[in-house]
Order: structure tokens, then C-alpha cells, then sequence
């Protein structure tokens, strides 16, 4: 059996660990398939720190970039003519590419396929349904589907047809599946692809030294102006200030504790997807040897085995809470968009999670959110069971996508 892997998220400690942990899970479940992950010439370096090294699993550079080929998209996606394709070579390269495959499996990530509106990741959908591959969308979010432009419109046209394409489809947060419910598409509950895995490593020593033998809790903020919802909305100061107040409130909790910043995100020039520059800006602020700030190369399984030796977690990045819950340690979730928040409502553990959509709007909001920080804090304890529940709930979704391919692998090709 082959499995082409399309879509994957890159140059993101999350989605690595997302990744590895399907990656990993495939080549044991399915020690005779053959694996290929296809990425652009564009995420080299994400992918020489993603991939997972295994006989039977490549990864092939596309033939093509994800950028300057716009105009083509626009015409094989939006207006279906894909038939100008076959005067592209490169394009031809990837019709071979796909026809190799007995299914296509998009990668697990985010709403690349709702608020991000990325039109490369919907190209590689259509693809699939094009050269007529069954198609698996695996352990993702999607939604919502704005509707105020003609753009927004098309692209929700087309990821509702995809959705009733996909062969099969898992959803890895609550709010997605209402959204599907809504839509009336089929799908199997899952929780992110990092739980199929459980990841301990040795710390390397110059990190050890970093971090030192005192009790530490993790924290890992998020820029945000990134964001679609809070692009061009709201100061750089405001975010700073409001950061440097949580790190006030874990120590007027716990002032013994250091607080250890792991970047989420890699290999960015831009301050806004630069978890380090965010990280040092406000240790510079803090000005205090408490605030420990590590560097952006150590791979998920090395955050994983931090996180596992933290009092708490103080998250605002989805799979920091992901970490923290794999590793059966205790967290706050700011939740700033609904797969963090509809995760915890999946685990039954909402009162881990303060809503973040519009607290930065105003102060009032900013001190209603520590508040509710403080207030938890001394609440927090280790909850194995919720672990448990996301493992549980990440296997029986891989048991699924097992029966479905035992079941359907006698018609593929």
C-alpha cells in the first residue's frame, strides 16, 4: 500500500509533533506500507527537523514551489480548469506523484481550511479529487467559512465540496464537529495526532544547564497579531504588558517557581512568527534571572520531556496544552481560538480553559483574565485520566482509519 502525506504544517513544534506521532503510528500499524510525504522546496529545513527516519517512509520534494504559481491555482481551483496544467511539466510531475498513491492523507494541522483561507492547502485537496484518489483528512480543524467577499465564498464553495469528497474524515476538536454536524458530513472524533504518541528523550546537557534543578512551570505566550482576529486590531505594547502581568501573577502564586518560554515556532525572520524575539522582549522587561528563555532548535519530543518536569503549564499556543496534557502534567489554556477550547470540552476539562478571544481588547478584559489565571493556579493537579482519555480517543480513531483501509484496500488502484 502507498500513502502519499500532502499539506503538512511546517516549521512548528506542534505540528512536528503531530507528525511524528502519525508517522510513527503508520509505520508500526503498517510495517509493509510505503510512506512518501510531499513538501515544497520551500520547508527543506522544516522538514529535515520533522522527519521521521524509517525505511519505508520519504520525503519527496515537490516538483513545484508553493509560491509564484498563483495564477495557476487560481484557474485549476476556482475555475476548474485543470486542463491547462498539462502544459506544465512540473504539474505533470505531481499528476505522477498522486497517481503512486493508493489514498492521499492530508497531514493533521489547523484551519488551513477555514479563517486562514490558504488556497495552497486546497489546491492539494483538489488534486486528490482530480486524478480520483481517496482522499483522508486526518486529525485536523476547520472553520469557520467567512462569507464577506467573493474570495471568502468561493473558498467556502470549494472546502464544502471537498468535505464531502474526503474518504475519510477525523476531527480533532468539539467545535469543528458541530460545525460538521451543521454541514451534515460524516467524520470520526479524534483529539490531535501528538497523543498517538508518548515521547521521552534525554535533555541535551547545554539545556539541562539552561534550565537548572529549581521547579519551574512552562510558559509559552503567543504573539497574535499574526492572527487573522487580532491582525491590525490591536498595539505590540498591549500584548507585552499584558504578558510580563501573567508572569507577575504565576509568581504572586508560586514565587519560587522559574518560568521556562519554549518557542513554538522556527527558522522565522518575522518578529510575529518568532517565538524567540517575543520570548526575550519580555525577559528583558521582567529583567529578572527567574525568566529562562531556551532556544528555538530543540525538537517536540525534547519540549514534550520538559513540559513533563513543570509544576503547570500557562499556555495561549494550542499544542503547548497538547504537551502538557500528553505528559499528564496540569495547565491553563488561553484559549484564542475554538480548537484549543474545544479540545478541553472533548477531555471533559473546560475549567482548564479561560477564554482569550477579547482580552486584549481593554483593560477590564486583561484583569478579568488574570483574575480568572490566579484563580485557578492553586486549583491545578496532575489529572492522568484526561491523558489517558486523549490516548484512548487518538487510538480508537487510528483503529478506524485501520478498518477503513483493510476494508477498502482491495479497490485501491
Amino acid at each position: 500500500m502507498n500513502i502519499l502525506i500532502i499539506n503538512q504544517p511546517p516549521f512548528n513544534r506542534g505540528d512536528e509533533s503531530a507528525h511524528k506521532g502519525l508517522i510513527r503510528t503508520l509505520v508500526n500499524k503498517f510495517p509493509s506500507a510505503k510512506i512518501r510525504v510531499l513538501y515544497s522546496k520551500d520547508l527543506v529545513e522544516s522538514i529535515r527537523q520533522y522527519a521521521v527516519y524509517s525505511p519505508n517512509v520519504d520525503y519527496l520534494q515537490s516538483p513545484i514551489s508553493y509560491i509564484g504559481h498563483s495564477v495557476l491555482y487560481w484557474h485549476g481551483i476556482n475555475l476548474e480548469k485543470f486542463n491547462l496544467w498539462k502544459y506544465r511539466p512540473r504539474f505533470m510531475k505531481i499528476k505522477e506523484i498522486y497517481d503512486w498513491a493508493d489514498c492521499v492523507l492530508c497531514a493533521p494541522g489547523g484551519i488551513c481550511m477555514g479563517g486562514f483561507q490558504d488556497w495552497n492547502h486546497l489546491m492539494h485537496l483538489k488534486l486528490a479529487k482530480t486524478f480520483n484518489k481517496p482522499l483522508v483528512y486526518y486529525g485536523r480543524s476547520f472553520g469557520p467559512f467567512p462569507t464577506e467577499t467573493e474570495s471568502h465564498r468561493t473558498f467556502k464553495r470549494i472546502s464544502l465540496e471537498m468535505l464531502n469528497y474526503f474518504s475519510f474524515l477525523s476531527i480533532r476538536d468539539r467545535k469543528s464537529e458541530q460545525l460538521a454536524e451543521k454541514l451534515g458530513v460524516s467524520y470520526v472524533s479524534t483529539v490531535d495526532s501528538a497523543f498517538l504518541d508518548s515521547p521521552q528523550v534525554e535533555i541535551p546537557y547545554e539545556l539541562k544547564y539552561v534550565i537548572g534543578d529549581k521547579p519551574y512551570v512552562v510558559f509559552v505566550p503567543n504573539y497574535l497579531l499574526w492572527h487573522y482576529a487580532y491582525k491590525d486590531r490591536i498595539a505590540h505594547e498591549t500584548v507585552i504588558d499584558f504578558y510580563s502581568k501573567v508572569i507577575d501573577t504565576i509568581w504572586q502564586c508560586n514565587p519560587e517557581l522559574n518560568i521556562v518560554m519554549l518557542p513554538q515556532l522556527f527558522c522565522a525572520n518575522n518578529y510575529a512568527l518568532n517565538d524567540v524575539l517575543l520570548f526575550r522582549e519580555l525577559a528583558e522587561k521582567k529583567n529578572d534571572k527567574r525568566v529562562i528563555v531556551t532556544a528555538d532548535c530543540y525538537s517536540s519530543d525534547i519540549q514534550q520531556t520538559i513540559i513533563s518536569g513543570a509544576k503547570f503549564v500557562i499556555g495561549a499556543r494550542y499544542h503547548s496544552i497538547v504537551f502538557a496534557i500528553n505528559q499528564g502534567v496540569p495547565c491553563i489554556a488561553l484559549s484564542y481560538e475554538h480548537k484549543i477550547a474545544g479540545l478541553l470540552e472533548t477531555l471533559g476539562k473546560s475549567e482548564w480553559c479561560v477564554d482569550f478571544t477579547q482580552t486584549l481588547d481593554n483593560e477590564e478584559n486583561q484583569e478579568k483574565c488574570l483574575s480568572e489565571i490566579k484563580d485557578i493556579i492553586p486549583k491545578l493537579k496532575p489529572d492522568v485520566q484526561v491523558r489517558d482519555r486523549a490516548k484512548q480517543i487518538a487510538a480508537s480513531c487510528m483503529d478506524k482509519f485501520m478498518e477503513w483501509i483493510n476494508k477498502n484496500e482491495s479497490s485501491f488502484k
